[in-house]
Formats: structure tokens, sequence, C-alpha cells
């Protein structure tokens, strides 16, 4: 069998997720949505659609108190045709606009800018468009990987409260939105964050570290974040990244068990798992990213205090990790290049199936042809607004793709990626 192609074909994961209650959406960028296939896909696959690039401050707010929200209010549109509500990524937590990098600021005045820019921007769409953009990443990528806060421009001139004030603003924008505070713990991107950062190298998640006590960042986390929830401060959730590029991923489950402790529920909000280039097209490479895929969304819906789950895109013709990755990985989604599924999207299928009805499945909409897109995605000409969205040292990353092949293939030979 075409390892391309799958049994499931004929399932809509929207509606199987519907009927199990689950937020199952993708992440966007406008530019994308022009392709009709594309639309099609997304309509009929996920219930829940998210920003990915067009709310970070340096594309909505590029000159002081100018607002341009044409990029986002494009994909909230297409949700409000699709029928879905819409999950806001990211207030605080990528790209700044040149104006707030290099202002001479004050904490007072720039106090002031990060009121504004974020109850401006949730107002903005609670009033355009009321009850469609639902969850808000306030926050994210705040924690290096030692634990530490790290040194953006709001931590350095307002202090570590940066964070208390823009839930507090972002509540103020939208007394009804569920806010989270996102962030990433995959040993590859943490390590490499710790390289880009300067700052010592300690260990993220994997398999043999699968609590959150095991990581640095992640009890940091826990501990700000239940502090601030303790004070009062308005956070209802957390979202954990999860750009698995190491070959042996934690179990989200246990490792995200310590949410529900702070009262708080969590949810998975960038999933994919990128194959080293070589591996894009190999049967059992594909089968062990089905297996991971399957894997995360089972800790999900078996947790209740998960009700959303969100991957990287929906196309590997729209991913922007090849961009990222200086074409070291890429195939991270659950329908190929030619909007054909995946193994990892029957393994979707395979895990919402038993929690719907026996009747919630349609025809699933096909690429109008079965040739690779000769242009280059619009994805992978945005500006990367995050530091988790791919390990941040591209010069590496050549190398890592070749390292992770070779180990992909020693997990196969000991049995560790087989087809189950």
């Amino acid at each position: 069998m075409n390892p391309s192609t799958g049994t499931a074909q004929s399932a809509s994961l929207r509606a199987l997720a519907d009927d199990a209650g689950l937020r199952f959406g993708a992440a966007v960028d406008a530019d994308g949505l022009g392709d009709e296939s594309y639309r099609l896909l997304l309509a009929d696959q996920t219930n829940l659609l998210s920003t990915r690039s067009d709310l970070s401050m340096a594309v909505v707010q590029p000159e002081p108190g100018s607002f341009d929200f044409s990029a986002a209010e494009d994909i909230v549109d297409f949700a409000v045709e699709a029928g879905v509500p819409v999950r806001g990524h990211e207030l605080l937590g990528g790209a700044v606009p040149a104006w707030v990098a290099a202002g001479n600021w004050t904490a007072e005045t720039l106090t002031d800018v990060l009121n504004t820019h974020v109850t401006t921007v949730v107002s903005h769409f609670r009033e355009r468009d009321p009850g469609v953009v639902i969850q808000w990443d306030v926050v994210g990528n705040a924690f290096l990987p030692d634990g530490s806060l790290r040194p953006t421009i709001w931590q350095q001139v307002i202090g570590d409260d940066y964070i208390r004030l823009a839930f507090e603003a972002a509540r103020a924008g939208d007394p009804d939105a569920e806010l989270f505070y996102d962030d990433f713990y995959d040993d590859l991107a943490v390590t490499q964050d710790a390289v880009a950062s300067g700052v010592a190298i300690v260990p993220g998640a994997n398999a043999e570290r699968t609590t959150c006590d095991a990581v640095t960042k992640c009890s940091a986390v826990r501990d700000r974040i239940g502090a601030l929830v303790e004070a009062g401060v308005p956070i209802d959730g957390i979202g954990f990244q999860a750009h698995l590029f190491s070959p042996d991923p934690a179990d989200f489950g246990e490792f995200n068990d310590w949410v529900g402790d702070l009262d708080l529920r969590w949810a998975v909000t960038e999933f994919d798992v990128p194959l080293p280039v070589t591996e894009i097209d190999n049967p059992d490479s594909l089968q062990y990213q089905a297996d991971i895929y399957a894997a995360a969304l089972s800790a999900c819906v078996g947790d209740p205090g998960c009700d959303t789950f969100v991957t990287w895109g929906i196309s590997d013709r729209f991913s922007p990790i090849p961009a990222q990755t200086g074409g070291a990985f890429g195939g991270a989604l659950w329908f190929d290049g030619n909007d054909v599924a995946k193994p990892a999207f029957n393994a979707l299928v395979d895990v919402l199936a038993p929690l719907a009805a026996p009747t919630t499945t349609v025809s699933l909409p096909q690429s109008e042809t079965s040739a690779p897109p000769t242009t280059a995605s619009p994805a992978t000409s945005e500006p990367t607004d995050d530091a988790a969205t791919a390990p941040p040292v591209l010069i590496a990353l050549a190398a890592l793709g070749g390292i992770a092949a070779l180990i992909l293939i020693a997990r196969r030979r000991r049995g560790g990626a087989q087809p189950s």
C-alpha cells in the first residue's frame, strides 16, 4: 500500500472531533487561504482554526498606534464561513516591531504600550465577531531552558511582572475568552534554544525525562504560573507547543499532569512531527510519525483537562518547517504535499472514532491535482514569529537531520518504530 494512503480516507476528523467534544484544529496563515482545495480540506477536517504568524505584534502594529488586522481578519472570516471558532496565537512572545525594540522606554511607558496593544487586539475581535475568537495564547516562550525568564524587551524594561499585566489586559479585552500561557519543552528544541540563547544546555522532555519535575524549564513554568494563578491572575490554561523533532518524545499525559493541580486546562497548540528529509517517504518513518500523532491525541482526549488539539498546519504543502530548518526537516503534517492523507491522518481517526457516533463520516476532499505544487508555499515566506516554531540554530540542522535519520533507523532495527 502507498504509505500516503489508507483505509480511513472517507472519515472527517471534524465530524469525529465534534462528536468527541474535542476542539481539533490547524494553524494557518492568511496567505494560504487563497487556495480553494486547501480551504476545502480545512473546512472538512478541522473544527477550530488557529492563527500562526498573522497576530504577532510585528504584523498587527507595525507602527505606533497603527493597527493592521487585515490578515487575521481573513482567517476569522474564513472561520465564520466554515462555522468554526478561532484560537488567537499569540499576543506577546513573537517578533516585536522595530519601534518597540529600539524604543527608549521606561517601565511606565512600555507598560502603556503593552496594555494598549493587548487590550486593543483582543477587544477588536470580540467586538467585530463576537464569540468567534474563543481562545488566546497571551504570552508565549517566556522561559529559557535553564528556567530563567527570557530577556525580552518586556522583561528587561517592565520586569517579571509583564506576564501578569498581559493576562490582565487580555481579560479586559474579552471577559469570556480562554487565556493561555504557551511554551515548548521537546528535548531537541530546548537544546537548540539553549545554544542560541547562550545559556547552559539543560535537557528537555523525552521518553526518559517524561515528567515536569525532570525538565528544568517546565518546573520553572509550573512554579511561576502557579504563583500567578494563586494570586488571582486570569490564566485559564497552559498551551504545550510540540514540534517533536526528538526521536523519543515524552508521554504527553504524564508530562502534563501538573496542570490539573493548578486547576487549569491544557491544550496542544503547535503539534507536528518533522522528519529528516531523507525519511519523509519512508513507510516505517511515516508509521513512526503516525504513532506519535496518535499517542499525543490519545493523551489529550484521555484527560478531562484537555479539550483542544491544534496541529501546526494540515498539509505539508503549507508547512513552514522546511524553510525554518534550512531544508533539513519536512513532512511534518498529516496530509502530504499533494493533500493526500498520510498514515498520521488514519492514526488520528483511529483515536477519535471510538469516541464518536458511528455515522459521522463524509467523503474526503481530494486535491485537484496529483502533481506537487510548482511554486513555493505561501507559509514558507512568512517570518518566524516564535522561538519555538523550530529550533533556532539553523546552521546545525542539516547535521541534525542526518543524525535524526540515523536514530530513526536505529529505532526501527531495535523494534522501536515498527508499524503497529
